[in-house]
């Protein structure tokens, strides 16, 4: 009788831990999303794409959210340049849940293409992970790790 509370004790402790592991996992999980991932999606505030929030072409690329908000870049004279937490990157964003190297992004002509370098936490452009290259604008909104970019004019 006694060995038969013991085991039943030792599985109640067992499933016990295993809760407590899928609760940290999901605490980790929706603070590495950040809260947009949290609010509903129709609460979530999007640019229409026909409007963009300045006119002409982007001078700037600008940290919007973030632990560096208001860091921005002159990106008028750039083709190519990397963000990313380390300081190899040319546009440091600060955020431990970067990547080194995290994304690169590149003028082809008039047009402006983010691409995720292999981060472990991807690339979002207006809350959509990326995969391959990705035009964005003045509206597109660039989530690395919990840092929010834009371009500005």
């Amino acid at each position: 009788m006694i060995l038969l509370a013991f085991r039943i004790g030792l599985l109640v402790l067992l499933w016990f831990f295993i809760f407590m592991a899928f609760r940290a996992l999901r605490r980790d999980t929706a603070a590495v999303a950040g809260p947009a991932a949290s609010a509903p999606r129709a609460a979530i505030p999007r640019a229409h794409p026909g409007k963009s929030r300045g006119k002409g072409a982007p001078r700037i690329i600008k940290i919007v959210d973030g632990p560096l908000t208001g860091s921005h870049m002159d990106i008028s004279t750039l083709q190519e340049f990397t963000l990313g937490r380390s300081q190899d990157a040319e546009f440091v964003l600060g955020d431990d849940y970067a990547s080194g190297r995290h994304a690169r992004i590149t003028r082809r002509g008039n047009d402006w293409f983010v691409e995720d370098l292999d981060s472990r936490n991807g690339t979002y452009v207006n809350q959509t992970r990326i995969d391959q290259p990705e035009r964005i604008t003045l509206d597109s909104d660039i989530t690395i790790g919990r840092t929010t970019v834009r371009l500005e004019p």
